[in-house]
């Protein structure tokens, strides 16, 4: 079987969607027989799938150019893919008229459900082509139960198309060595104790609760510095603006992107991860942060609970105190971190990319049966 992987969302740093498709591509070829392509745009860097089992065939759109890639998948991609027995769609949508099954990745909805949350631009693509790509996969792959719900709820899909198949943590995040600490806090200038948020700065990660909440325990005598490593999103000047408002501006540390050779010592030097969105379709930093050894704080958003299970401290998503007081209770009990620690190792460890690569093979062996 010859199968085809829209990979053009990737450019740049990766995080989120990008960062899972990157990491699905390094392991779908890996004890298959079946052959697969990754359609990647003009400006690819190759090197980013290096021993990956996976051909990559250049397409004439740069990958850059978010409107370029749009009009590209929609008027050329289906000519593409004649030749193939299957297309895989890893990025919520596909273009019309295929000439082969279609396999739908979908990670939420989040610009269905909560649209506030959600650029207006991606609300009104979404509402456009999501509907109408889901009606016309054979089968869509989700992340976690909840998201199946959403989707055969809200879209109006058969539940029996849709297929569970969470995502991995990268195996080369592991509990760091001291030296792999020191590095880290001396290239980030971390110089004291840190809590740790990793994210892009985008609305529905609910940075001000974090802030509101790490302030009121700034004011209690907590020695500690808030770090905060993403990209900065959409709607981001509020978050860039509140330490001086809060009057914690010396404490907060706006890292901007951390590379990914930089995370697993960035994750295990922390002595707290804490998580607050609102929304999401998985959550794979909470996960990535347990693989680490750093016990987690982490909201009560829907996708969260299931992703992390009893392996993180829970509150409220939009209560501050209640934040304020889960990471006091975390920072101030040995045998609560403990316990955590131990919980969050055996939950990150099931959840790999090798596993959630024959998951996917399996769904593409589903979609091909009439």
């Amino acid at each position: 079987m010859r199968v085809a992987i829209n990979a053009l969302l990737l450019s740049g740093q990766f995080s989120g969607v990008e960062k899972a498709i990157w990491s699905f591509l390094r392991h779908i070829g890996e004890g298959a027989e079946d052959e697969f392509v990754a359609l990647v745009g003009s400006d690819f860097d190759e090197r980013l799938l290096d021993g990956a089992r996976v051909g990559i065939e250049r397409l004439p759109v740069t990958n850059r150019s978010r409107l370029a890639r749009i009009v590209y998948e929609e008027r050329w991609l289906a000519r593409r893919l004649k030749g193939f027995d299957l297309f895989h769609a890893p990025g919520y949508v596909a273009p019309k008229r295929l000439p082969c099954p279609l396999v739908l990745t979908v990670y939420d909805l989040v610009a269905l459900t909560h649209p506030e949350l959600a650029k207006r631009s991606n609300v009104l693509h979404y509402r456009w082509r999501l509907p109408r790509s889901a009606r016309a996969a054979a089968r869509i792959i989700v992340p976690l139960e909840c998201v199946a719900r959403q989707v055969a709820e809200r879209l109006g899909v058969e539940r029996e198309r849709v297929r569970v198949v969470p995502l991995g943590v990268d195996a080369r995040l592991k509990p760091p060595s001291l030296d792999a600490r020191a590095r880290v806090r001396a290239r980030h200038h971390l110089s004291r104790p840190y809590i740790l948020f990793v994210g892009n700065v985008e609305p529905k990660k609910n940075l001000p609760t974090l802030l509101r909440a790490f302030a009121s325990l700034k004011r209690g005598g907590l020695p500690h510095e808030l770090a905060i490593a993403g990209k900065q999103g959409w709607k981001c000047r509020e978050v860039l603006r509140l330490p001086a408002e809060l009057g914690i501006e010396a404490d907060v540390r706006l890292l901007g992107y951390v590379e990914e050779e930089d995370l697993a010592g960035l994750y295990g030097g922390a002595e707290l991860f804490a998580f607050p969105s609102l929304v999401e379709g998985f959550g794979l930093p909470p996960l990535e942060a347990m693989a680490c050894g750093t016990p987690v704080v982490a909201s009560d958003a829907e996708a969260l609970v299931e992703s992390t299970g009893d392996a993180a401290e829970r509150f409220p998503a939009l209560d501050a105190p209640a934040l304020a007081d889960a990471i006091r209770r975390v920072l101030s009990d040995a045998a609560l971190r403990e316990r955590l620690r131990a919980t969050g190792f055996a939950r990150a460890a099931q959840f790999t990319w090798p596993r959630a690569a024959e998951l996917t093979r399996a769904v593409y062996r589903e979609a091909r049966v009439p």
